[in-house]
């Protein structure tokens, strides 16, 4: 609660500032002033996946060092600072959502047959004692690995837009839309639902982030406003940002306290942040960062086989905590990246000489 409530002050103050002092600010819009995607959903998109992976990191090294305070609390800041991953993750998977021809056809094809394949292989490479019934409920749960729980969050979101899209995509309704969807996540995180929900539904309860999807959706709806000057708000929401990471490192070095992955304000900032500080970032850092984001379905499913299988290895013999940190990141982003290409290029050569071939 403290936390929630720190970030809906801090965020107050914010907004007050750029009401008083006239700051004119509008919502990032999807396109570039040349009409195109912009490329910072996608760089966020990446930045969130590599989060993900820190997040699973901690508790890699929390299983084999607990004791070890000083490294354990490190990772768990890092974790701690990672966690607007998946608030972002559902944010920038709404911008581009839109019901045509084909939308569950694609979602079918892209998201929900993967994971399908890779929940199966999961179950049976981690559990011994194999039941029809304990697959399904996993399967259904996201619970064969830990960040599995993602998808099925992910398929009721497209389920949800694809009954009300014809409201969503209203923009009568954006404001009131918006106002609600935070009241109704802030309650969820608050665990007023919890007695209600059925406890193995917790995980995977829209209610966590339903502001993030109903933002996700407003922001795909804007368009760029010419009229409002340019401002450099960088300053602004750096600060706020700095205060978060105070108390960050006050959380995690001090009362080790481990985040939940649904606060509201936190990865707002940070959105807000990136957005404004990444036309200053380096292009080659940016961009592959970027093509991290284009590839985060690989990395999202296979990097949990890969962390799994470092459970049979101490992170320390990898050169230390520092050099094993390192490694593990590494490891556990660039084998699925890894594969990603290969699969990329497989398809492409065999593109070519399909369509080389005379007919």
């Amino acid at each position: 609660m403290e936390w929630e409530l720190l970030g809906i002050i801090l965020a107050g103050l914010g907004a007050l500032y750029l009401w008083v002092f006239q700051v004119p600010y509008s919502l990032p819009h999807p396109l570039t002033t040349k009409k195109t995607r912009e490329n910072r959903f996608d760089f966020l998109r990446g930045l969130a996946m590599v989060g993900i992976v820190i997040i699973h990191v901690h508790s890699y090294f929390y299983f084999f060092h607990p004791a070890d305070t000083s490294v354990v609390r490190t990772t768990l800041f890092l974790s701690n600072l990672s966690r607007f991953s998946v608030p972002l993750f559902i944010l920038t998977s709404a911008i581009f959502l839109r019901k045509k021809e084909g939308y569950w056809i694609s979602k079918l094809k892209n998201l929900i047959l993967p994971y399908t394949i890779a929940s199966v292989i999961g179950y049976l490479i981690k559990y011994s004692n194999y039941t029809v019934l304990e697959l399904i409920q996993f399967y259904f749960l996201g619970k064969v690995f830990a960040p599995f729980y993602f998808v099925p969050l992910l398929v009721q979101f497209y389920l949800f837009f694809f009954i009300f899209d014809r409201y969503l995509m209203n923009k009568k309704f954006s404001k009131g839309l918006l106002l609600f969807s935070f009241l109704i996540n802030l309650t969820s995180n608050l665990g007023f639902f919890d007695s209600i929900l059925p406890k193995d539904y917790h995980s995977i309860s829209i209610l966590n982030y339903i502001f993030f999807f109903i933002l996700g959706i407003q922001i795909g709806l804007t368009q760029e406003n010419e009229n409002i000057p340019k401002t450099n708000v960088s300053l602004v929401f750096g600060t706020f940002f700095i205060v978060f990471l105070f108390f960050v490192v006050l959380f995690s070095g001090v009362y080790a306290l481990d985040f939940k992955n649904h606060h509201l304000i936190y990865p707002i900032f940070f959105f807000l942040v990136i957005w404004e500080l990444l036309p200053k970032l380096n292009h080659t850092i940016s961009d592959m960062i970027c093509y991290i984001g284009n590839n985060s379905l690989f990395i999202f499913l296979l990097h949990p086989f890969v962390i799994h299988m470092m459970h049979s290895f101490d992170p320390y013999s990898f050169g230390g905590p520092f050099f094993g940190y390192l490694f593990t990141l590494i490891l556990n982003v660039g084998i699925p990246l890894g594969i990603a290409i290969t699969i990329q290029k497989g398809k492409s050569l065999y593109q070519s000489r399909h369509f080389a071939e005379p007919k």
